[in-house]
């Protein structure tokens, strides 16, 4: 019996030193239970623990990785796209524009949780533009020529929650709000303070968040010479959200009432670019902007598949007197924007898929033009159409995705402003986006 055993321990010693790499990070349990089987005693046990460890530090590369002490948790997650992408617009004279790319994205992020209930993210990402990551093949003005390839940082925030439905963010972040693409472009990393709350009571889920983002800064606020005292920009953000689980966590109603609104101690010394009455020649200017936002949606299943109607309706409050700068108090009517669309299924696991159609429509004084989705219309306001994009899952990280829309000016009277990519002008008429996507998650 004695031999039998010594055998069973040199085997397990053998099997425990070609997979050090294992062992040596969880032998624990392995090694308390040949203790309790009498087959090895105390002081055996510490020295096997001991040997292990020394074999996997210096014979496997994770045993030469040294993290902080204070580190609990370390991943590294991202995506890489590939995109071919149509634009085409048309001015009222019938004269048009069209734009093919191949274009790609990467991204790649570090995220990290301490001891103290910190935390800290880093993401790393292509192109240097704000609501862009893309970077348009061959555009560099030689062939493979790398100028346009740069690597910026895209998000690098710390966080702290001190308990479980509180979370206090600062840095350059996600968006912490719930926003759809008809006000915010869903690439736009803000930079400031975030404070989240969220709680759950029976079927209702009640939640609240703040923003205080630095919009635009001044490097200097009073500088020798002058008697301009330059001031920051503000975007502040105040949201509620409502939501009801009508049955289980897939059929749910929510709803999350937002008001945004610019705050500077002097709007006529703010950085140039968003300073001075909204105009045809001063289209980002961000003056008279209160806005009232209330995206919602409904969830459910229908047949074993995701359904998902989806809505957003945003009033300009301040709308008359952004009208009004621009000359056209008549039409501060045009304060307004709303989208309205429906989701069928959901693209999660290999060969499934889902598709999404929506309609929405923007008045010229409605939101800021900043934000709004780049691709959507073409970072335009004043515009309306109609938009279907579906997905085809590949793999449970891999996605094709097929984008199409169709916009046309709202109110032919109007410019609409935006810094588009088919072209500078904002007297664009007609407007036509379809894109391919090939997406991998890692």
């Amino acid at each position: 019996m004695r031999k039998l055993s010594l055998t069973l321990l040199a085997g397990l010693g053998a099997l425990a030193l070609s997979a050090s790499a294992i062992f040596a990070q969880d032998s624990g349990p392995l090694l308390d239970l040949l203790i309790k089987k009498g087959l090895i005693n105390d002081q055996e046990a510490e020295q096997l623990r001991s040997d292990l460890t020394k074999d996997f530090a210096a014979n496997t590369a994770a045993g030469k990785l040294n993290l902080s002490s204070g580190l609990t948790e370390l991943r590294i997650a991202g995506d890489v796209r590939a995109r071919y992408e149509i634009r085409s617009g048309q001015l009222p004279s019938g004269d048009s524009s069209e734009r093919d790319r191949f274009r790609y994205r990467f991204r790649t992020g570090l995220y990290g949780k301490l001891y103290n209930d910190w935390s800290f993210g880093i993401r790393l990402e292509t192109a240097s533009g704000s609501r862009s990551s893309n970077v348009t093949m061959a555009d560099d003005g030689g062939p493979w020529a790398k100028t346009s390839d740069t690597v910026n940082v895209g998000q690098i925030y710390a966080q702290w929650t001190p308990r479980s439905d509180f979370t206090l963010t600062v840095g350059r972040m996600a968006n912490p709000l719930v926003s759809t693409l008809m006000v915010w472009d869903a690439d736009i990393n803000p930079e400031g303070l975030a404070e989240q709350f969220k709680r759950r009571s029976g079927k209702l889920e009640y939640s609240a968040t703040l923003g205080q983002f630095l919009y635009a800064g001044a490097s200097t606020q009073n500088a020798y010479g002058t008697t301009a005292n330059a001031k920051e920009l503000a975007l502040l953000a105040w949201q509620g959200g409502v939501k009801y689980y009508i049955e289980g966590a897939t059929r749910f109603f929510q709803f999350n009432p937002t008001f945004y609104n610019f705050y500077s101690g002097d709007f006529h010394q703010i950085p140039t670019a968003f300073r001075g009455n909204f105009t045809a020649s001063n289209a980002g200017a961000v003056n008279d902007l209160v806005i009232f936002d209330l995206p919602m949606e409904y969830d459910w299943v229908a047949g074993g598949v995701p359904v998902r109607v989806f809505a957003d309706f945003a009033v300009n409050l301040d709308g008359s007197h952004r009208a009004t700068g621009f000359g056209r108090p008549d039409l501060k009517s045009e304060n307004k924007a709303y989208s309205v669309g429906l989701q069928y299924g959901k693209a999660a696991n290999r060969g499934e898929w889902d598709a999404k159609v929506f309609y929405q429509s923007v008045g010229a004084f409605a939101l800021d033009p900043n934000l709004v989705d780049s691709d959507i219309f073409d970072s335009r306001t004043n515009m309306r159409g109609v938009v279907f994009s579906a997905n085809y899952a590949l793999g449970a990280a891999t996605q094709l995705t097929f984008t199409f829309a169709d916009g046309a000016r709202k109110n032919k009277s109007l410019i609409a402003p935006g810094a588009g990519d088919v072209g500078s002008s904002n007297a664009l008429d007609k407007y036509v986006l379809f894109q391919t996507d090939l997406n991998l998650k890692f």
